[in-house]
């Protein structure tokens, strides 16, 4: 029996080459001149707009790695996720939280957020917080949306699922993470029934994956 062809999801395989372009420090424009390919299709790719496949295979030719590769590929702490661990003073006894002042991944024309601040310079400037109550999560619905996210645990353990990552997090902690990437929620602490967070999105609208 053949195997099922590869489904690629157009906008979590176009973040995540955005990213490797970053990394590898190449601009749209030399990215684009390099793969022979219009600098507007290598921004449309690159927003989750449905591209054709040999312009794929032509951009992520230039970035050394396949499409395959792009969506099975594990997710990299520091560049596609980062946790934030809660702290304790000890000498004065207050709660704080240790975030180092660094700024995310850089596009060609503006910075992802600063971790610690809280400022958003994203294209569509769009930024929502909602507490969420958190019981339990059903797998097969996940969520996708563009942009960045930042969840941190109110009360109970809350668990995340981003790809192929599953981390928990406990009172006071934190996880940022790109929304292009796959995700859902649970509650992790077994002594409540409900976990509660809060969510910080910059980006559009969500959607069901």
């Amino acid at each position: 029996m053949p195997e099922s062809p590869v489904m690629f999801d157009p906008l979590t395989l176009g973040k995540r080459a955005q990213r490797i372009r970053i990394e590898k420090g190449f601009r749209i424009e030399a990215l684009a001149k390099t793969a022979n390919v219009n600098k507007n299709t290598v921004v449309r790719f690159e927003k989750g707009i449905p591209t054709r496949m040999d312009t794929i295979y032509k951009i992520c030719g230039v970035l050394e790695v396949s499409p395959l590769q792009l969506m099975e590929g594990k997710l990299v702490k520091g560049r596609d996720y980062d946790v934030q661990k809660h702290q304790v003073d000890k000498s004065g006894g207050r709660t704080i939280r240790q975030i180092p002042r660094k700024e995310r991944i850089q596009t060609d024309t503006t910075h992802g957020m600063i971790v610690g601040d809280l400022n958003y310079r994203l294209p569509d400037g769009q930024l929502g917080a909602q507490v969420l109550e958190v019981a339990s999560c059903d797998r097969n619905k996940r969520k996708t949306h563009p942009g960045e996210e930042l969840l941190f645990c109110l009360t109970g353990k809350i668990g995340i699922e981003i790809s192929d990552v599953t981390t928990i997090l406990n009172k006071g902690d934190a996880i940022f993470f790109w929304g292009s990437e796959s995700h859902c929620y649970f509650n992790a602490d077994d002594q409540k029934e409900v976990s509660v967070a809060l969510s910080i999105v910059c980006g559009g609208k969500e959607t069901g994956h």
